[in-house]
């Protein structure tokens, strides 16, 4: 009967242990799963990554934070081919249309991995109500980029509507300029990218972003999507590096769902990295401090839900880029390159 008890106590002792193991191994599998899910495996050297401060680059804000990365913040994206093609980086955020001018001048040097950002352009109007740009017939808009992509979007846009004849359009240098125009009321209605309709809507109660430059095109082009932002990389790196170039891809992805499903969080990480400038979530220091963190709230999903930040690759990206580089083309040629992508430009795992 002792030796039943004692071989008793000793395999409850040993169930235990193994039960033991069992939930830490449980334990660490979570942990290891949660850990893939920022970090995918690539044990190469570090990745160089230039990431554009704003839109483009705010979807890469928690690549900042993983050991695998190192990224540059670029504050003009005329930086981004001479890195590129020096080898100071291996990848870069930058314009849709910078990505097929480099591809022509390089002569394939680098291919696009993704579109990170769809339409950040938005009309703003202050007290004048516009349902669709077939209200603007007779009217002025102020914007910026004359000559480039946002110039082209608005006029194939404008065109699609019936009244690219009737609207009168002036444009200005900087996108600073014209928030502090819309804020002070000296322009009554104007184009402007994401951060400034933040900029400037926060500064003027009166101010709205009326339309969606990103959902007209969309109604107008219903096979695609307007994109304006995309991600490309060395065609070298790529060829010796296809472990890390899905490894990118991976985390990419994963910091992009991170930053649309916890926007507050994402805003302060960006802040502190230097993507977003601080006074963008400012608030009137007169509001309770509770107010203050709802006002903080909504500047932040309101920002991260206008600046349409995704990350699309496969045919999904080829489709997308290939429907936007045919109006910028039609346009204007030398915006693309001269002549519309070949298929080359595309990485496809």
């Amino acid at each position: 009967m002792k030796n039943a008890k004692r071989i008793a106590a000793i395999l409850l002792c040993l169930a235990l242990v193994f039960a033991l193991a069992a939930c830490s191994g449980s334990s660490n599998n979570a942990q290891n799963n949660t850990d893939a899910t920022t970090e995918a495996a690539y044990d190469g050297e570090t990745i160089k990554v230039a990431a554009l401060k704003g839109p483009t680059g705010m979807g890469m804000v928690y690549l900042m934070d993983n050991k695998n990365y190192d990224v540059t913040l670029v504050s003009d994206p005329t930086e981004i081919p001479a890195l590129l093609t020096t080898g100071g980086v291996d990848i870069a955020a930058c314009p849709l249309n910078l990505a097929a001018n480099l591809a022509k001048k390089t002569n394939g040097g680098v291919q696009m991995l993704g579109i990170n950002t769809f339409g950040v352009l938005y009309l703003v109007t202050n007290e004048i109500t516009v349902n669709s740009l077939s209200d603007l017939a007779g009217e002025t808009i102020y914007m910026t980029g004359q000559g480039a992509t946002p110039e082209y979007i608005l006029n194939d846009l404008l065109k699609e509507a019936g009244v690219a004849d009737q609207v009168k359009v002036e444009y200005l240098s900087e996108h600073s300029e014209l928030a502090a125009k819309m804020a002070s009321g000296e322009v009554k209605i104007g184009i402007l990218p994401e951060p400034f309709v933040t900029v400037a809507t926060s500064k003027n109660d009166k101010l709205s972003a009326a339309l969606s430059l990103t959902d007209v095109w969309n109604t107008y082009h219903k096979e695609t999507q307007l994109a304006q932002g995309c991600v490309i990389a060395r065609s070298d790196f790529i060829k010796k590096n296809p472990k890390a170039v899905e490894a990118f891809i991976a985390d990419n992805k994963v910091s992009v769902e991170r930053v649309n499903t916890a926007p507050e969080a994402a805003c302060d990480l960006m802040v502190s990295k230097g993507i977003l400038d601080e006074s963008l979530f400012t608030v009137s220091s007169e509001l309770s401090e509770k107010k203050q963190a709802a006002a903080k709230t909504e500047l932040a999903v309101g920002l991260v839900g206008r600046c349409n930040i995704v990350f699309l690759d496969g045919q999904e990206m080829i489709d997308t880029a290939n429907a936007n580089f045919a109006v910028y083309f039609d346009a204007d040629p030398a915006s693309v390159g001269g002549a519309l992508p070949e298929d080359s430009l595309y990485y496809v795992k």
